[in-house]
């Protein structure tokens, strides 16, 4: 009879321990807003006959990091004027998360309009394993290489998901 007590009682203790750990992993999976705005600078640092790799640095404001900078490298396909490429947001404490990117672009006057897909792939501080995907919107000059827009997503709750 005490092995059937003592049987019980780790099986008990096993299942509070997975709903602890279950119930910890889905909170650290909330995703919250992610909102802002962005601008920044254009430089065409390679051609080939059929693309050209562009860096972007800019500023930005958003609902998660407050002030930021961002470092953009994409590679545009000018047969398909769609663009790949990776991204880094760095808060003003240092805290930072990575995402691939995927966009496509158009002409609009005198200038490109170009929606872009983040995924947010990992960071660091605050933003350590942090997911999520986000929209950016915005427009590029070919003349003065700057380029500003707006974006809006979700990621995890920052702080949560370490």
């Amino acid at each position: 009879m005490k092995v059937s007590s003592t049987s019980k009682l780790c099986r008990s203790v096993a299942a509070v321990i997975l709903t602890a750990t279950l119930a910890l992993s889905a909170s650290s999976q909330q995703q919250v807003p992610l909102k802002g705005t962005l601008q920044g600078h254009d430089a065409d640092i390679a051609f080939t006959d059929t693309s050209v790799t562009v860096e972007t640095n800019g500023t930005g404001i958003s609902t998660l990091m407050g002030q930021f900078s961002f470092h953009l490298l994409n590679t545009v396909d000018f047969l398909t004027s769609t663009s790949t490429g990776n991204a880094q947001f760095v808060a003003a404490n240092g805290d930072s998360f990575n995402a691939t990117v995927m966009g496509a672009g158009e002409q609009v006057g005198e200038l490109i309009s170009i929606t872009e897909i983040y995924t947010i792939t990992g960071g660091t501080g605050r933003f350590a394993n942090a997911r999520g995907s986000f929209t950016v919107e915005r427009l590029a000059s070919p003349t003065t290489f700057l380029t500003s827009g707006s974006f809006h997503g979700v990621m995890t709750n920052p702080g949560t998901a370490r």
